[in-house]
């Protein structure tokens, strides 16, 4: 697992996060209010109504963890799966509905996150550490996503600054290794370094059963080197898009002693 006090790969604050929050949950309440509810993307499983449902339900944890400390954690990505079906049924609603019930929250989430220090450490699903500002901004992803996987639903754009995606990447730094496929990662001994524009280089290390994702330190040795835009490497590492496709989105090998072991790193992963 990673430690959280590692240096982050790009820093924010609460106040940058606020603004970038409030921006895109209001994109997505626009979005889901003028969106057919009964759409479905064709490598979905979930219609729009189901979608917003599903943020809802995530909404709901973030409300619970601010009243006791506590929600329903999974101890495994498949368990997640599981958990966010039942609490999405249990949810479901006219989409007019849970988008009040998404402004009903706002208040509480807002003040949560305006308490939260920088230094805190909650636990997140499987038992992983996540820090204060992760925990803010894993409703930023949330909401940038499922508002990406509507807006593929009924065919709209939904434009996304690499910003907000170098802030999605901070969290997979600190959740990505509890996605490690532990047959793939004793089978594998993988050390790609990441080269992302507004970020500090980082190393995705697989060796061992494990996965960590840290800033590069002098020791480190690279079997291949990935630079990339901050959209790219994300939708790759949460398993949206493959290699193939990251390739027509400027990623690049850009060196290394084992260049073509990076091929390899995605299959070490369970899909977000």
């Amino acid at each position: 697992m990673n430690d959280t006090h590692v240096l982050a790969i790009v820093d924010t604050d609460r106040d940058e996060l606020r603004c970038r929050i409030d921006e895109m949950r209001q994109r997505f309440y626009r979005l889901a209010l003028s969106a057919d509810p009964d759409a479905r993307h064709s490598t979905s499983e979930w219609t729009v109504q189901q979608i917003v449902a599903h943020v809802v339900s995530i909404a709901n944890r973030y409300e619970s963890f601010a009243e006791t400390g506590e929600f329903r954690r999974a101890k495994d990505p498949a368990d997640l799966d599981r958990i966010n079906r039942e609490e999405m049924e249990a949810l479901l609603a006219p989409v007019p509905d849970l988008v009040d019930r998404l402004k009903a929250i706002e208040p509480e989430m807002d003040e949560l996150c305006d308490n939260l220090p920088d230094d805190f450490t909650a636990e997140f699903h499987f038992g992983v550490p996540v820090s204060g500002i992760v925990a803010q901004i894993n409703w930023l992803f949330e909401l940038m996503f499922h508002g990406e996987d509507i807006a593929r639903a009924v065919g709209r754009p939904w434009a996304v600054r690499e910003r907000d995606m170098l802030l999605a990447l901070r969290e997979a730094a600190e959740v990505l290794p509890a996605y490690v496929r532990p047959e793939a990662a004793r089978r594998n001994d993988i050390c790609v370094e990441l080269r992302i524009p507004g970020a500090r280089p980082y190393v995705i290390h697989v060796h061992d059963g494990t996965a960590e994702m840290r800033d590069r330190r002098p020791g480190d040795r690279p079997d291949a080197v990935l630079k990339a835009p901050a959209s790219t490497m994300t939708r790759m590492l949460m398993g949206r898009i493959g290699p193939v496709a990251a390739t027509r989105l400027d990623l690049r090998i850009a060196g290394g002693r084992r260049p073509w072991k990076a091929m390899k790193l995605q299959s070490c992963f369970v899909t977000a």
